[in-house]
């Protein structure tokens, strides 16, 4: 299977988990985002007057459903692993990294390469899921079973995995400083009982409640 066997619902939603690490009272941005989708979350940024120009990259255009797609300034087919923006160089804001790295052969060029995208004080907003978190060791410890699934941390396009210290290893070779780093437990507003269970218990389980971490990066 791949990505164009994968359902229309997969690819559609807008991160607000992280719109939340946009600083506030942000405007007219130029923004990139790699695994763009539908290009929902970069609409709504735009209508939200965060971005004045929206440009994403996705690997392929779902061609039998193109009226999912979103009025967004431009859209990129193509591997990001293959392919270079050159007219971008030096030009974005920001640009967001939601869930894409670990599905690439290697990372590390990419992130290498996308630094030439951004503008000096420019910054990346990077979501990865955690290998670490309670069901994958209840999946493979408990159960005996790494079968893949359709989405989730067992993404059967998932071509590595990650704990957050690999994470961190990972951006900081590629040779960017971390801004901020945060567990999806304290990202989500919301109440649940794991993030009750991390609260009384001070945190130390916490990379065990976290399905994902996001990093902002810069140069």
């Amino acid at each position: 299977m791949n990505y164009e066997e994968k359902a229309p619902d997969y690819f559609s939603n807008i991160r607000k988990d992280l719109i939340n690490f946009i600083k506030p009272n942000s405007k007219d941005l130029k923004i990139l985002e790699i695994g763009a989708a539908y290009g929902e979350t970069l609409f709504y940024l735009k209508e939200k007057g965060i971005a004045s120009e929206c440009v994403g990259v996705d690997l392929f255009e779902d061609v039998n459903n193109k009226q999912n797609y979103k009025n967004i300034d431009r859209f990129i087919f193509g591997n990001i692993e293959q392919i270079d923006l050159k007219e971008y160089y030096g030009y974005f804001d920001l640009i967001l990294l939601p869930d894409v790295l670990e599905h690439l052969l290697e990372p590390t060029p990419v992130l290498n390469k996308i630094k030439e995208y951004l503008k000096e004080d420019g910054k990346i907003i990077v979501s990865m899921p955690n290998i670490r978190h309670y069901s994958a060791l209840i999946k493979i410890f408990i159960k005996g079973d790494f079968r893949y699934e359709e989405s989730g941390i067992f993404d059967y396009t998932h071509m590595r995995f990650y704990c957050r210290k690999n994470i961190q290893e990972l951006l900081e070779i590629s040779g960017y400083k971390i801004i901020t780093q945060e567990s999806s437990i304290k990202n989500y507003k919301g109440k649940s009982a794991a993030k009750l269970i991390n609260l009384i218990t001070f945190g130390i389980f916490e990379e065990f409640f976290s399905y994902q971490y996001f990093f902002v990066i810069k140069k």
